[in-house]
C-alpha cells in the first residue's frame, strides 16, 4: 500500500493552503490502496479541514512553528525525533507542494527542506509539484535549495517566471524543470446550493450579481505599505467597483488565520464599516472552507484578490480575476492563466504600486470582463490539463 507524505503544508487556516492539500490528497487518494499523510502545524484543525479527502494529518515533526506551538500536541524532543524516524520509515514517497514557501519573503524554505533532505540520504523518492521559486536574498538559503533540488525524482513549477529562475540564476537542467499548474485548478467547488446559502447568510440574494474582493491582512508584511494606506486603497478600490459596476461587493477573507496579523477576516470587517454607502457583504461564517469560497468566486463577475488561491479559486471557475500581488508568483500565475494575448498589466498589480497609484481601482473597475471571460474559456482546459499530469507523474514515480 503506497504511502505518500505531503510536505510544505504550514495550516488549513489558509484556505489556499487548504486548497493545496485537498487537490492532492483527493487526487492521489482515488488509486487503490494509496494512503497520504499531510504534515502540517495545526493537525486537529487540518484533519477537519480535510475530511472526505484521504489525507490523515498529523503535527509536522521536522518543522515545529513556534507561532501555532498551541495548535500542536506536546511532545518531548525524543519522541518528536522518533516520530519523524517512523514517519519515513512508512513513507513511499515524500511529496511537497506549499506554493511558494521557497523564497525569501517567509525564511522559511531551509527549514520545509529537512524531510525531503533526510528522505533522499535514506533512498525514499522525493517530488516537488506546482512550485514558485525565488528569489532567495540569501546565498546560504539558495544553496540549500539548490542542493536539494538536484537530488529530486520530479520537480514540477506552476508558471513561466519559476521555471526561468530555476534554469536561469539557479542553473538546474532544463530537463529537470517541468512546467506544470497549481494543483489547486483541481480542487472542486462546492455545490451551488453551498454558494448560495452562504451568500443568503452573509445577507445578499443569490440571484444578483455581484462582484468579490479577497483582502489579504498579511499583504503589508512583505511589501513597504502601511496598514493604512493598504486600508485606504482597498476602501477606495471598493467603492469604485461599486460606483463603476453598480453590482453588490461581496469581501471574502480566505485565511482564517488564528494570528492576527494574518487574519483576513478583521480586514474585511474594517473595510466594511468604512463603506456604509455600498451594499457589502463578508463571507466569514466559521466553517466556510475552500471549496465553498470556490463556489462563491466563481459565481462572481469579476474577482478582484490580494490572496493568490482566491485568484485560482476564480480563474479555474473561469471567472476572471485581478491579483495584487507583492511577489513574482503573483504575475507568473496569472500572466500564464490568461496567456500572451492578455497584458499583463490589466489582470496584475503590485499592491505597492496599485496602493500609490490614484488612477489604479479605476482601471479594474472597467475591465471588459465578458471579454476575459471569452479568453478564459480558451485557456483553462489547459492548465488543467497541465495540474491533472503532475498527479500522473507523482503516480508513475510510486509505481517506477
Amino acid at each position: 500500500m503506497p504511502n505518500i507524505l505531503i510536505t510544505g503544508i504550514t495550516s488549513c487556516e489558509s484556505r489556499g493552503v487548504e486548497a493545496l492539500a485537498r487537490s492532492l490528497a483527493t487526487a492521489l487518494t482515488a488509486a487503490p490502496d494509496t494512503t497520504v499523510t499531510v504534515l502540517t502545524q495545526t493537525p486537529d484543525l487540518d484533519s477537519e479541514a480535510l475530511a472526505g479527502s484521504g489525507a490523515d494529518c498529523t503535527a509536522d515533526p521536522f518543522v515545529v512553528s513556534r507561532s501555532w506551538a498551541t495548535m500542536r500536541p506536546v511532545e518531548t524532543e525524543q519522541h518528536r525525533r522518533e516520530r519523524a524516524a517512523r514517519l519515513l520509515q512508512h513513507a513511499d514517497m515524500v511529496l511537497a507542494t506549499g506554493g511558494d514557501l521557497h523564497t525569501s519573503d517567509y525564511g522559511v524554505s531551509t527549514s520545509y527542506l529537512a524531510v525531503l533532505d533526510r528522505a533522499q540520504k535514506l533512498g525514499i523518492p522525493t517530488a516537488m509539484i506546482g512550485q514558485s521559486v525565488g528569489p532567495f536574498t540569501d546565498p546560504a538559503e539558495q544553496a540549500a535549495f539548490t542542493a536539494t533540488a538536484q537530488r529530486l525524482d520530479l520537480l514540477t513549477v506552476r508558471e513561466t517566471t519559476t521555471l526561468a529562475y530555476l534554469t536561469g540564476p539557479l542553473a538546474l537542467p532544463d530537463d529537470q524543470v517541468v512546467l506544470s499548474a497549481d494543483p489547486a485548478f483541481l480542487l472542486q467547488p462546492g455545490g451551488p446550493d453551498r454558494a448560495a446559502q452562504l451568500l443568503a447568510t452573509a445577507g445578499l440574494d443569490p440571484a444578483q450579481e455581484y462582484v468579490c474582493l479577497a483582502p489579504s491582512r498579511g499583504v503589508t508584511r512583505y511589501s513597504p505599505i502601511s496598514d493604512t494606506q493598504h486600508l485606504d486603497a482597498l476602501t477606495r478600490l471598493a467603492d469604485t467597483l461599486w460606483r463603476v459596476r453598480c453590482r453588490p461587493l461581496v469581501l471574502v477573507p480566505h485565511c482564517h488565520d488564528s494570528r492576527e496579523h494574518n487574519d483576513d477576516r478583521l480586514l474585511a470587517r474594517q473595510i466594511a464599516a468604512r463603506l456604509s454607502h455600498v451594499p457589502v457583504h463578508v463571507l466569514d461564517a466559521d466553517g466556510t472552507g475552500a471549496a465553498d469560497y470556490k463556489a462563491v468566486l466563481g459565481g462572481a463577475e469579476l474577482v478582484v484578490s490580494e490572496r493568490l488561491h482566491a485568484s485560482i479559486g476564480a480563474l479555474s471557475s473561469g471567472t476572471p480575476a485581478v491579483a495584487l500581488g507583492h511577489s513574482p508568483k503573483f504575475h507568473g500565475v496569472l500572466a500564464d492563466t490568461y496567456g500572451p494575448d492578455v497584458p499583463a498589466d490589466d489582470v496584475h498589480r503590485d499592491i505597492a504600486a496599485f496602493t500609490t497609484d490614484p488612477d489604479a481601482a479605476d482601471h479594474l473597475a472597467h475591465l471588459d470582463t465578458a471579454k476575459l471571460r471569452d479568453h478564459l474559456a480558451t485557456r483553462l482546459p489547459t492548465q488543467v490539463a497541465l495540474a491533472t499530469a503532475d498527479i500522473a507523474r507523482v503516480r508513475a514515480l510510486l509505481t517506477s
